[in-house]
C-alpha cells in the first residue's frame, strides 16, 4: 500500500492507496495552534480548524482541476492513521482518478497552506516557512518556538497538555 506522511504534534497530511482510490486524512491540533490563534478570534471561527478547511478547499480544486474527482467519506476509516488524543479537527475525503505523484503533491502541500493560512487569519508577521519541501520535525520546531513566543507577548500559557495548558 502506497502512504505519504507528514504529521508531528501541530498537525497530519496522509494520503493511502485503497483499492482504485486514494483516502486523504488531514488533521491540525486545536490545543497546539492556540498560543497563536487565541485571542485573535471570535467565537466559532478558528483559525487553525479554518485554515484546514481552506487547505483542503484548495486542494480539491487543484485536483480538481486535475481531472481528479472527490468524494466525501463516511465515518472515519483514517482512525487507525492519526492521533487518538488532543483536540483535533479533521477532513477526510477519498480521491478518484488521480495519479500518485499528483496526490502526494497535493497532499505535501497541505502542511504549508494550512500554516500560511492560520497566520494570515492572526496576522503573524513572522516569516513562515513557505516550502512545501520543509520536514514535518522542521515545521515542528518552528511552530513551537513561535508558540512559546506568541504565547509570551499574549500571557497566555505556551504549551499544551492532557490535562489542560500551562506555564
Amino acid at each position: 500500500m502506497n502512504t505519504f506522511k507528514y504529521m508531528n504534534r501541530f498537525m497530519y497530511f496522509i494520503v493511502s492507496e485503497v483499492d482504485a482510490s486514494w483516502l486523504y486524512c488531514s488533521g491540525v491540533s486545536l490545543s497546539q495552534f492556540l498560543p497563536i490563534t487565541r485571542g485573535r478570534h471570535g467565537l466559532a471561527s478558528n483559525p487553525a480548524m479554518r485554515g484546514l478547511q481552506l487547505s483542503d478547499l484548495r486542494m480539491r480544486q487543484q485536483l480538481h482541476e486535475s481531472g481528479a474527482q472527490t468524494k466525501n467519506v463516511k465515518g472515519n476509516p483514517c482512525d487507525i492513521l492519526v492521533p487518538k488524543s488532543g483536540d483535533w479537527y479533521r477532513q477526510l475525503l477519498f480521491i478518484d482518478n488521480a495519479a500518485e505523484d499528483l496526490v502526494r503533491e497535493v497532499a505535501a502541500a497541505g502542511p504549508a497552506r494550512l500554516v500560511t493560512s492560520i497566520f494570515s487569519a492572526c496576522r503573524v508577521q513572522d516569516s513562515i516557512p513557505l516550502s512545501a519541501s520543509i520536514s514535518s520535525n522542521a515545521m515542528e520546531e518552528f511552530l513551537a518556538v513561535l508558540c512559546q513566543e506568541y504565547g509570551k507577548q499574549a500571557g497566555w500559557p505556551t504549551c499544551a497538555s492532557v490535562k489542560g495548558f500551562r506555564k
